[in-house]
């Protein structure tokens, strides 16, 4: 049933960013040839009107693609199941855990390709031909890193499972800001805002009494001592990654419960 739900999801996906991706790519390779061409200072006015339109188009499709993206996030949830569509999708077969992480796959993917749009669009505009690429020492560039962190490939996985259950928690932490919202009868909106700003002040508090008590017990001191530089980058990686992946348990599970127990769609 989850595939189905996913199915569902990746529709709207499909329908809102169909041709917000493209043309993001597309805009991206105009400007490798005209904005980068290195051909305006020696043309008329009129192709540096038509480079500064370009750029402002770029700009305004990426800052309307993460715009969009974080509307289609809060919407699919909030509309879906707390809205008119949760009392079609609460009447279907299936546990709320599963309509959760179907909402939660789906606004994952829809981040990590928009954030690969962004990156890919900055490649493009680069002027570079196939030549200058394949010029590029690419073994000599992965030596001088690899000299810093031997254990490169191992850093690399981190930082990305790091930028993941970072990505996993802000999302749940949304979902949860909602449920709780959704709890406070007619101000529903106010109530989520009030919910997700309690709950990142909350988080604020706990993350600095928690620095503050390894300071007291002179951890940092100790790491300086007993650890070096990449052990100590792991480490602190490692806790980020864990960290967020408590935060991410317990904000669905938070959104579920509500769900399930508490959920009032009058």
């Amino acid at each position: 049933m989850l595939g189905k739900l996913l199915k569902y999801d990746f529709r709207s996906v499909s329908r809102e960013f169909m041709l917000l991706w493209p043309a993001a790519l597309v805009i991206a390779l105009v400007m490798r040839f005209t904005v980068f061409s290195g051909t305006g200072s020696e043309s008329n006015q009129l192709p540096d009107l038509v480079n500064v339109l370009v750029v402002l188009a770029y700009f305004a499709v990426m800052v309307a693609m993460f715009v969009i993206a974080l509307l289609f996030i809060i919407q699919r949830f909030y509309k879906g199941l707390l809205g008119q569509e949760g009392y079609l999708m609460n009447t279907l077969p299936v546990r709320p855990w599963q309509l959760v992480t179907s909402k939660l796959i789906c606004a994952v993917v829809v981040t990590v390709i928009s954030c690969a749009v962004a990156f890919l669009s900055m490649i493009l505009m680069i002027p570079l031909t196939f030549q200058d690429i394949f010029n590029i020492d690419f073994q000599s560039l992965w030596k001088n890193l690899a000299d810093v962190f031997p254990d490169m490939v191992l850093l690399l996985v981190e930082l990305a499972l790091t930028m993941l259950t970072g990505l996993v928690a802000s999302i749940t932490q949304l979902y949860v800001s909602m449920a709780i919202g959704h709890l406070f009868g007619k101000n529903r909106i106010v109530g989520s805002i009030v919910a997700y700003v309690g709950i990142g002040m909350a988080l604020n508090v706990i993350f600095t009494l928690g620095a503050s008590l390894l300071s007291a017990l002179n951890i940092y001191n100790w790491m300086d001592w007993n650890l070096n530089y990449t052990t100590g980058v792991h480490l602190v990686l490692w806790l980020l990654i864990v960290s967020d992946a408590v935060l991410s348990v317990v904000f669905f599970f938070g959104t579920t419960y509500i769900l399930k127990n508490k959920l009032n769609l009058e």
